[in-house]
C-alpha cells in the first residue's frame, strides 16, 4: 500500500497509522498499523502532533496470527545476545561477591559495572530493555540475577534523567552492590519458598547495615555504600533500617530503590509467578508519592508504560489486544486496540490489564 502523510484534521475513522508515531522529544506516543478515530486524534493533538503517515487505503491487520511478543523477543539476535551478556555478568557477580566478602577485593565491580553497560549499549535495539527482562525472569540464583536487572534498571534511569556518565556508572554499580548484605544472610531464609516467619523477617531485615559495613571499609563511590544502606528506607520515614525520611535518603538511594521494588514485584520466584508490569506499577503509584521521589516515580512510570506501545495485552475480562497510545493522565490505563474495537482503560475503569503475552 502506498503511505502519504496527512494533517490531523484530515483524519476519518479508520484510516491506519503507516509509521511509528514520536513526539519532538523522542517518545513513542503511537505504533504502525493502529487505526485511528476520534479519540486517538483528540490525543495526538495534546502531544502536539498534527500530520502523521497513513496508509492510502484501508487494510485490517491480521494481527490474530503473528507472534507473541514474548516469542518475538525471545526468537531476535538481539535477546540471545541480551542473554548469553546478562548470564555471564551473574555468573561474574557470585565470584565477584565472594572475593569481597573473602578480601575485600573489589577489582570485579569495575569490570561488572562496565558489562551492564555494554548490556545496555547492545541491547539498544528494536526491543526494549524491558522485554528483555521479562524473558530472564526464571532465575535460580535470585540475589545474583536481581542485582543485575536493578543495576540494569538503575543505568536506564540514570539515562532517562540525562545523568552525567559518572553518575550513571556509580548508580549502575549501586545497582549491582546494593544487596551484598544478603551474603550474610542464611541462604534458607533468603530462598525460602513462603512467607518468612516474624523472626526471619527480622534477620531479612538486617542486609542493609550488614551491606553497608561490607561496603564501608572499601574504595568505593560514597553513594554505593549508602545505596546498600538505604534502598529499604522510604520517603515517609516508614522504611528499614534506620526509619529516616526524604531530606536524609540518599538521591541515588531514591532511584535504586524504585527499581529494587519494581524488579522484585515483576520477577519470578520459586513460591509465585512475577506481576504483570502495569498492576505493579498501579501499586507503586498507589501511595508512591510519600514512599518515593515524585520526580523519579513519574519518569520510571512514564518510560516504563511507553515502552509497551505496541505490546499485546490480556485484559481482566480475558480480551486480548494491542496498546496503542498512553494517557498522560493515567500511565498505566492505555488505549487498547482489539480488532476493529478500542478500549480506553481510563474510562472504563473496570477493566484492567492483566497480563503482556
Amino acid at each position: 500500500m502506498q503511505i502519504c502523510e496527512i494533517r490531523i484534521s484530515d483524519i476519518t475513522d479508520g484510516m491506519i497509522v503507516a509509521k511509528d508515531v514520536y513526539t519532538d522529544t523522542n517518545e513513542l506516543v503511537l505504533t504502525h498499523n493502529t487505526v485511528l478515530n476520534r479519540d486517538i486524534v483528540k490525543r495526538l493533538k495534546q502531544y502536539g502532533i498534527y500530520r502523521i503517515a497513513v496508509y492510502d487505503e484501508v487494510e485490517v491487520s491480521k494481527s490474530e496470527q503473528q507472534p507473541s511478543r514474548e516469542e518475538k523477543v525471545r526468537k531476535s539476535k538481539e535477546f540471545v545476545r541480551f542473554k548469553k551478556n546478562f548470564d555471564n555478568t551473574v555468573a561474574g557477580l557470585k565470584g565477584t561477591f565472594a572475593r569481597i566478602l573473602e578480601s575485600s577485593d573489589i577489582d570485579g565491580v569495575a569490570q561488572l559495572t562496565k558489562q551492564v553497560d555494554t548490556i545496555m549499549q547492545k541491547a539498544d535495539g528494536s526491543y526494549h530493555v524491558f522485554d528483555m527482562l521479562n524473558c530472564m525472569r526464571e532465575y535460580d540464583d535470585v540475589t545474583f540475577a536481581h542485582s543485575i536487572s536493578v543495576s540494569i534498571l538503575c543505568n536506564l534511569i540514570g539515562e532517562w534523567l540525562k545523568l552525567p556518565n559518572s553518575d550513571i556508572y556509580s548508580l549502575t554499580m549501586s545497582g549491582i552492590l546494593h544487596d551484598i548484605g544478603k551474603m550474610q544472610i542464611p541462604n534458607e531464609i533468603i530462598s525460602k519458598p513462603g512467607k518468612l516467619t516474624e523472626e526471619e523477617f527480622h534477620i531479612v531485615q538486617q542486609h542493609p547495615k550488614l551491606g553497608y559495613q561490607i561496603l564501608s571499609k572499601l574504595d568505593l563511590d560514597e553513594h554505593v555504600k549508602y545505596a546498600a544502606l538505604m534502598h529499604h528506607e522510604r520517603c515517609d520515614g516508614k522504611g528499614y533500617p534506620m526509619q529516616i525520611g526524604k531530606n536524609k535518603i540518599d538521591y541515588f538511594s531514591k532511584i535504586v530503590m524504585l527499581a529494587d521494588v519494581y524488579d522484585a514485584m515483576t520477577a519470578d520466584r520459586s513460591y509465585r509467578k512475577g506481576m504483570c508490569p502495569f498492576k505493579a506499577l498501579d501499586i507503586m503509584l498507589e501511595d508512591g508519592f510519600e514512599k518515593y521521589d515524585p520526580a523519579v516515580l513519574m519518569l520510571f512510570v512514564e518510560k516504563t508504560v511507553q515502552s509497551y506501545i505496541g505490546a499485546t495485552v490480556l485484559l481482566s475480562d480475558d480480551r486480548a489486544g494491542e496498546i496503542v497510545a498512553v494517557n498522560r493522565e493515567a500511565w498505566t490505563r492505555p488505549l487498547i486496540r482489539i480488532k476493529n474495537e478500542f478500549v480506553d482503560l481510563y474510562r472504563d475503569k473496570s477493566i484492567k490489564i492483566a497480563k503482556i503475552v
